[in-house]
Order: structure tokens, then C-alpha cells, then sequence
């Protein structure tokens, strides 16, 4: 598929849809749990971590700079739009019919409906819009409050990202992600913070 096809897809199927990734499983979740469990230990975290440092360095000289930063979340972009295209074409055909986008559609379109739904009734009610609103608001306080603690990586101030400085900021969202301070992540500490993502840490 061209680029140029695939780039107007994406913008006009997929990317001006709502995403809905809570309703779905968690993929970060299942990467980093390498022993099932379905607890995320330290050892686990870091070493997702570590690899996505090595995906990182792609010269392999032990540093990531701004442009390998940047070269990486392209290639995150165009895998993500690669999944939702091959999730759309159900019939692996290379190609998006009018009966798949249509069936796309719907199926944002119940997904929406489900997540709306907070009390799960069957109706969209103004109870919901209230809850929506109060979870939003409270998404948004979390938001800031993990910005505010997010330590600065670059610690020399050189300009990029070695791999002690990438493993110490590894550990420090784990931190912060572990909120009764167990030493793993349960099920409802796994969901990554959002602040953050796309600079040096564990990103997306």
C-alpha cells in the first residue's frame, strides 16, 4: 500500500474516530508481563524499558538523540496505522471496502456508545455526561500531577538520552505507576501515565 493511500485512509477512517483503548485489552500490559501473572514486576517494566532503548539507538552508540526520538515515534505512528488498516481490511486483501469502513464505522460507533454509557443502562443519560465530566476532570488533575513529579532525564544536559539515564527514568515511573508501593503493578496501576509518553521514557 502507498503511503499517500494509507496516510488518507488513516486520516479519514481511523484517526478522526474517538479512541477508545480503554475498552480494548492493554497491550503495554501484555508486552511487559512476559510471565503471565498478571503483575507487572520491576524487573519486567525495566526491561521493556531497556528494549525500547535498544529500538531507540538505532546508530547503537549507547546515546539516543532528539532525531532518533522522533524517527521512533514515526515508525510507532505508522505501525499503529498499519494495525488499525489490517484490523479494517477482515478480508486481508490489501484493500478497505465500502462494507468494511461501514462495518469499522459501526463498530466505533458501538464502542463510543458503550463508553458513554457510564452506568452501563442502556442510555445516555445526564447522570453519564456528569460522570464523564468528573472522570475527565480527574484524568486531567492526574495528568498534571505526573508531569510535576516527571524528573528531568537529560541530567548532563548534553542534549540526548544514555541508557543509565533512560533506566533511572524507567524506574521512576514504575514509581510513580505503583501507587500503594507493592513493588508491582496490579491490574489497575498498569494503564501507563499519559504525560510523558512521547519523549524518553516508555513511550507508546
Amino acid at each position: 500500500m502507498s503511503k499517500s493511500l494509507l496516510r488518507i485512509f488513516t486520516m479519514t477512517a481511523l484517526a478522526s474516530a474517538v479512541s477508545f483503548t480503554a475498552l480494548a485489552g492493554n497491550p503495554f500490559a501484555e508486552k511487559a508481563d512476559t510471565n503471565k501473572d498478571g503483575l507487572i514486576q520491576l524487573s519486567e517494566f525495566t526491561a521493556l524499558g531497556n528494549q525500547k532503548f535498544t529500538e531507540m539507538d538505532t546508530d547503537a552508540n549507547g546515546l539516543v538523540t532528539k532525531e532518533e526520538r522522533r524517527a521512533f515515534r514515526e515508525l510507532k505512528r505508522e505501525a499503529r496505522a498499519m494495525k488499525k488498516f489490517a484490523k479494517t481490511d477482515s478480508n486481508d486483501d490489501g484493500f478497505v471496502s465500502e462494507t468494511e469502513f461501514m462495518a469499522a464505522h459501526a463498530d466505533r460507533k458501538n464502542s463510543m456508545q458503550k463508553w458513554r454509557d457510564m452506568n452501563h443502562d442502556g442510555q445516555i443519560s445526564k447522570e453519564d455526561r456528569q460522570a464523564r465530566k468528573k472522570m475527565r476532570k480527574a484524568k486531567r488533575k492526574e495528568m498534571r500531577q505526573n508531569k510535576a513529579k516527571r524528573p528531568k532525564m537529560d541530567t548532563n544536559g548534553d542534549g540526548a538520552i544514555d541508557l543509565a539515564e533512560h533506566q533511572a527514568a524507567t524506574i521512576a515511573k514504575f514509581e510513580r505507576m505503583d501507587k500503594n508501593a507493592d513493588g508491582v503493578l496490579g491490574a489497575d496501576e498498569q494503564r501507563r501515565p499519559r504525560t510523558g509518553h512521547g519523549k524518553y521514557g516508555m513511550g507508546r
